[in-house]
């Protein structure tokens, strides 16, 4: 089943508004339609499998069928990582996430190669972000 996540304001007691690019994604490239089940995080707390009710041209209403425990591990795993040459740091970023990384942290030693400014350092956050987003999105 497909997860998404979702702003945590768009989470009520019964139903789900999903909004933004995945309203996309639910239309036309995955096709779903009404009746579809999918999950749905809110990053922290909430974690719930839902059923499409409502598809509309800038949202997807969904009710909120179960609820499930906190699937977080118990501890919080942070990674401090060297930064590498090359686009190395991207799977690092995917893999640590799938693997249930909270937080990674991109330290730049005494003899490391690489050089960011602070504009370079700024998009690759966002990129660093997307990609882990994107494999969060796939892991469970």
């Amino acid at each position: 089943m497909h997860r998404f996540f979702v702003d945590s304001k768009n989470v009520s007691d019964e139903e789900v508004r999903i909004t933004g690019s995945d309203v996309n994604h639910i239309k036309n490239v995955l096709r779903m339609k009404q009746g579809d089940k999918f999950y749905v995080s809110d990053g922290d707390i909430t974690d719930v499998t839902c059923e499409i009710t409502e598809i509309n041209s800038d949202e997807v209403i969904a009710k909120i069928i179960e609820e499930h425990e906190n699937t977080e591990l118990a501890s919080r795993i942070v990674l401090f990582q060297g930064l590498p040459k090359s686009d190395k740091m991207e799977l690092i970023v995917q893999k640590a996430t799938e693997l249930g990384a909270s937080q990674i942290v991109p330290v730049a030693m005494k003899r490391c190669v690489v050089k960011l400014d602070e504009k370079k350092a700024a998009n690759k956050k966002k990129r660093y972000e997307a990609i882990a987003l994107s494999a969060a999105k796939q892991s469970k």
